[in-house]
This record gives C-alpha cells, structure tokens and sequence, in this order.
C-alpha cells in the first residue's frame, strides 16, 4: 500500500513535468557558489546557513543508499548512521546534496570536531568514532527523485519535492532557508558563531561547476590550500612548527596549473593533529619546492609532495598575496589539490529597481564601516562603581574611563582583534596600587574571549585576554583596566608581527628632542620608501610604526628595527642614542627597538595612560610632529571627537607592508656609495660622521 505522503510525491512529481532520466554521482554534477563579500539584495533570492561540514550526495536506485563525496570517493562506511536513516525513507530512488556536519556542544556545525570521523576507513575504527562523535545531515536539494531528473526545474519546485521526502529536523532533515532580508540572516549567523550564508536565486537550475547563481558570503574568510612543506618545529612543539601553503593558479594557453606560494599556517594544532599531519607528510617529502611561484625565506623548510589539502581560516589576502593571521581547521581529504584555487568575491549582483524602504536619513558608526558600542540588550557587563574618583586631580571617574572606551570602540577593535593584550589593572584610580594581569583569572566569562599561549619568559601557558568586541573591551575597562598593551602579531600567526616599532623614549631630555629624532627617522624612511606612522605614547615619547602585513617573523623585524635605530642614531647622534640604562645615555633620546620580539608589547593606539589629565596614545599625521606638538592635549575628553574629524590615521598600519630585503639592498647601495678615503677612518657612532656609513644591524 502506497502511504499518503508517496501519493503527493508523485502528484507533485506530474504536475511539475520534470522528465524521466537518472543522475550518475560517481562523477558528482554537484553545483558550487561563487564567493561574494556581501549578501544581494532585490527579490528572488532565499538564504540558507552555510554548513560547516563536508558534502554529499546521497544517492539511491533500489537499494542501499550511497553517499558520495565531492571529489567522487563513496564514502557511506565513514557515516553509516546517515545511509541507514535514508533507507528508511518512503522512496527508493533519489539523489539528494547536502551536508554531513558535527554538531560541539552549543549546537553549531564544527568542522574540527568532524575531523574524527573524516580520514576513518576500517569499519571498526568508525564503529569507536561514532560512539564518540554523532554525526548529522542537512539536504538543500534535490537532483532526482522516483526516476524523475529534477535538475531543469526552478530551486523552489525541487525544495518543494525535498520537503515532501525529508522532515524538518532530526539526524536527517533538509535544510532552512529564508526568503527575505539577507544581511540581517547573515548577521544573525556571524552572531550565532557561523560560517556564514549561501544566498540562492529562486529560480535557477542546477547545473555543474561553479555558479554565480549561488553565493556564498562567509562571517569568516576559509579556504582550501594546498599542503607543500613545513618548517622546523620550535621551542616544546614536536613534529613540525608549520605548514608552507599554496593555492593554483589556472593556466592561460596551452599552459600547466602553477602552485603559487600562499604562506604558512602555524597555529591551531594540537598534539595529536600534529602527529597525524606529520605521518601523512612523511611518506611525500621531496628535495625541491613545489611552488613554480613565491618561496619562503630563510632555512628550516622541508618540502613534500603537493598532495594533500589543509582547510584555514584567515582575516584576509595580503596585497602580496599572501595569507593573513591564518589557523588550521583540518585536512580535507573530500577535495583535490588542483580543485585550491584563491577564492575572490564576486561583485553584487545587479540591484533590482525597486523603490528604497523609508527609514530616517542617519548614518551611524556602523554604517561608515566601524563596529558600535554593544545595544542596551547586548550588554553583559554589570558596571561597577562608576562613581568612584580615578584621577583624583582632574576628577574624572571610572565611569569617565568606561564611557571613554564605549566612545573609541569603533576605531580602537580593529587592533585589539585576534590579538592577546596585557591588563594594567588599577581598582581605586592611578594613585591608587595597580598590577598587571597576563592571564585570565577562573571568574571570566564565557563569552569572553582567551587564547592558552606558551610564554617563554614564564616559561608556562598563559590565558590572555583577546578582546574582540565591544562588550569584552567594556568588561576589562570596569575592572579598572587603564592602559591596554597589545602584541604585534595575532593569533594564526603569532610568529609573524603586523609591524615593526620604533619608541622614541627621552627619559630627561627635552621633547623637542624626541621630535628631532622622529623627523630624522621620518627622513629616512622616507628615503628608503618605507611607510611609517608615528602615535603619542600617551605619555613623554613617541612611537613610530613601519607595516610589516604578517611577512616576516620576529628576529627580522627585530634586526631591521636595529639597522634603523642605529641609523637615526649616526644621524642624530648628539641627541640619540641605543643605550638602554638611563645612566648611559646622557641626557639623550632612547631609540628602542626592543619592543619588536614575540610576546613585546606596545600601549595600544587610543589607550589610556594612568597619569595627571588622563591622556591616551593619540595617531599623528607627519604634518604635526614638530616642535608645537603637545601629547598631553589627546585626553579622554579630547581624543573622541578629534577621532570623529580625522578618523584614524594610523589605520594604513593594519594592512600595509614593505619590502624589507630591497631597504636593506638600497641601504648597502648607498654606503657603497659613499666609501671613505684611503686612510680615513669611518666615524664611529656617537660623533658626527665625516661621511656616511652603514651601522651593522
């Protein structure tokens, strides 16, 4: 006897007229979204979560089910909970696409945890994995169904006839989707802590390869790489310290695919990743990069075969192509190493002419692009104490503090993201005793974020603060957090600094001489044409910051900041100096470039400093570091509304980066240049040159 819901499938499958025909998945037709960076807007879109799984096609013609991965490898023994559910089904022919996920204990779809049950073949290997990891499926189409192929129809007929075979939840379900207002889905999602969203036109058919009918817009960039090396490990670490990734570049011509270096990955292994990557990698070593284009510097690199392939995560692609703040998800054995290309987002598609909604003609912080300060609803924090007197001769409050850290949020998160900071902790104000706090006490929230590291100077793990909201920043801030400091690297790629710094420290000499040595630095640079951006400490001195974008490890920026101290230093050598103990250095300006190593810290840009007037490190443009210049004058009370005039203006620091091996060559060209005399001796530092030399860095 036919049950009722068979009965409608049928009528459906008539009333729609899709013909009568097959869909082979040994050779999967599966359709892929192209990446776009927004939601589109306009009707005859729907939008469904973005599944941060593997996908299936799940085929069956008589018999069992099979389940079919991209790359074509069946792959039903790797989650046989999932083929004997579709058994169950009330019809014995279909093909339906979708996702196998596992869920971590919030609910949400974690490809790590998935991790477990994705390389397992022997049966009882996957027997013990299922008693630890359940797995789930999630079907957002319908490529065939009772001998009929649906692939021709509209999306939505073949969502009708998915609703009419699957339910809505359970171990096997199909998948949601909404219809209307995209960008408020997708932020739902980047809130709930997912991959993001696939936006669909209604209308399209499915058809193979990758479509610009389906877009995939992403809370987080993730990519394919492919595997072609690995480094060294470091310090405890065992097996390797990280992996050399490549994408390929699509040949022109007659041409071959070239794998073009991409970066490495150096973070988000564990213990047990580490020693399964390192067994796989053992077996493909080779002599020579595989990469036809880019390379790694320096020694230390091994290289293998390019045939397997990492999922990362990552902030964005450097200018120079590179990865930025990259950390490993795992490998995916479901994707071919030629399928890694870099994924580049598609312009929206063409807006339909429909007439604007009507909402107030405001433009608030968010919508120029800056993150806002936490809705009364988002708020967690209970404030504390808000009255309380922390600058006892300015009478400004903790409340001031808090309200001033509310105010400088959108300008101030971009540095903080990803990025371990130290507290400097003051509960009764800056007269008041203070302490600073690295690791994260037990009575954290949840929902703050910390990152376990190795610190090499306490030689143990520390729980650093990483504070990438809004909320997290006034969190700290009512705990009677005055300066922030942060690192120079993010976490995914903590051995590669954002910048280099250079702090300009008087220490008893005058500022104007502070000002001196940043404009010669500012000259040199500038000579070199190397970009610089200089902030006020907030207190006497003056950095000056030089982008780096994640290219170089610690000991090269260290080295480089060295070379162009001691620079400054033989050009200003009556009022400059290196020499770190105050007593030695006569009344002289400290050219610091021992700031830049792995764990150094800066005072945060906009941070505030625990001194009279309640001044905060302030960005300059170059125009007004001279001898008016007035660090005290950026202030709690000042500094918010000079923000909303100028913006940030050391912002370029974030994103920028330099070619450092072509300063140094320009460097050694000009000493060369400049040779002294026979018989004449070079100058030594700390007296004024008779002709220019190169300091050795």
């Amino acid at each position: 006897m036919i049950d009722a819901r068979v009965r409608k499938i049928h009528k459906t499958l008539a009333a729609l007229g899709a013909p009568a025909g097959t869909v082979a998945t040994r050779e999967p037709p599966i359709m892929l979204a192209t990446l776009a960076d927004r939601p589109p807007t306009g009707p005859g879109w729907l939008f469904e979560l973005k599944w941060d799984g593997v996908r299936v096609l799940a085929s069956r013609n008589g018999g069992p089910t099979e389940l079919v991965g991209r790359s074509g490898q069946v792959v039903t023994g790797r989650y046989p909970e999932i083929a004997r559910a579709l058994d169950k089904l009330p019809l014995d022919r279909f093909v339906l696409d979708g996702e196998v996920m596992a869920l971590d204990e919030r609910g949400r779809p974690s490809f790590q945890r998935l991790q477990a049950r994705m390389g397992l073949s022997d049966p009882r290997d996957v027997e013990r994995a299922m008693a630890q990891v359940a797995v789930e499926a999630a079907f957002f189409d319908c490529l065939a169904l009772d001998g009929r192929d649906l692939r021709g129809l509209p999306l939505v007929a073949r969502k009708d006839c998915l609703r009419l075979l699957l339910p809505d939840r359970g171990p096997v379900r199909r998948a949601d989707h909404v219809t209307d207002d995209g960008a408020a889905y997708f932020a739902a999602a980047g809130k709930a802590g997912l991959e993001g969203i696939v936006a669909k036109r209604m209308e399209s058919r499915y058809t193979a390869g990758r479509s610009r009918e389906w877009l995939k817009v992403k809370s987080q960039q993730r990519q394919e790489l492919v595997i072609g090396g690995y480094t060294d490990p470091q310090g405890s670490r065992g097996y390797f310290g990280a992996l050399h990734l490549g994408v390929y570049e699509p040949a022109s011509g007659r041409g071959v695919p070239r794998l073009v270096y991409a970066g490495r990955v150096g973070t988000g292994f564990d213990e047990k990743t580490l020693r399964a990557i390192s067994a796989a990698l053992r077996p493909l070593r080779r002599e020579t990069s595989p990469f036809a284009v880019g390379s790694p510097p320096g020694r230390g690199h091994h290289w293998v075969e390019p045939r397997l392939v990492a999922e990362v995560r990552f902030t964005e692609w450097t200018d120079d192509g590179l990865l930025r703040h990259p950390a490993f998800l795992g490998l995916r054995n479901d994707k071919r190493p030629e399928e890694c290309v870099r994924e580049v987002a598609a312009p929206e598609p063409p807006r339909a002419r429909t007439a604007p909604p009507k909402r107030a003609a405001t433009r608030s912080k968010a919508a120029a692009g800056s993150p806002a300060a936490p809705s009364p609803a988002e708020a967690r924090t209970k404030l504390t104490n808000l009255h309380k007197v922390f600058w006892p001769a300015d009478g400004y409050t903790k409340g001031d503090l808090i309200a001033y850290y509310d105010a400088v949020a959108p300008w101030l998160l971009p540095y903080l993201k990803d990025r371990p900071v130290v507290l400097t902790r003051y509960p009764d104000g800056i007269t008041g005793k203070s302490f600073f706090q690295q690791d994260a006490p037990d009575s954290t929230p949840s929902w703050i974020r910390t990152e376990r590291l190795h610190s090499k100077d306490a030689n143990r793990e520390i729980d650093y603060f990483v504070l990438d909201d809004a909320e997290s920043l006034r969190y700290v801030a009512n705990l009677g957090t005055i300066p922030l400091h942060l690192w120079s690297a993010r976490v995914g790629a903590l051995d590669r600094p954002d910048w280099l710094v250079l702090d300009l420290d008087p220490k008893g000499a005058p500022f104007t001489d502070v000002v001196t040595v940043a404009q010669t630095l500012h000259r040199i640079l500038d000579d070199l044409s190397l970009p610089s951006y200089p902030k006020t400490s907030g207190a006497s001195g003056l950095h000056i910051l030089v982008p780096l974008g994640a290219r170089y490890g610690h000991e090269d920026a260290r080295t480089f900041a060295r070379l162009l101290a001691l620079l400054a230093v033989e050009a200003a050598s009556a009022i400059s100096t290196v020499v770190r103990p105050i007593r030695g250095r006569e009344g002289k300006v400290y050219v610091d470039f021992g700031q830049n190593g792995h764990g150094r810290t800066i005072v945060a840009p906009f941070a505030v400093r625990p001194l009279p007037g309640a001044p905060a490190s302030c960005p300059l443009e170059w125009s007004e570091v001279t001898a008016r210049l007035d660090p005290t004058r950026f202030t709690i009370k000042t500094l918010p509304a000079r923000l909303e005039k100028t913006g940030d203006l050391l912002a370029p620091v974030l994103k920028g980066s330099i070619d450092m091996a072509a300063a140094v060559a320009r460097i050694e060209g000009r000493a060369a240049s400049v040779k002294p005399s026979r018989g004449e001796a070079p100058a030594a530092p700390g007296r004024k040159p008779g002709r220019r030399r190169t300091p050795r860095a």
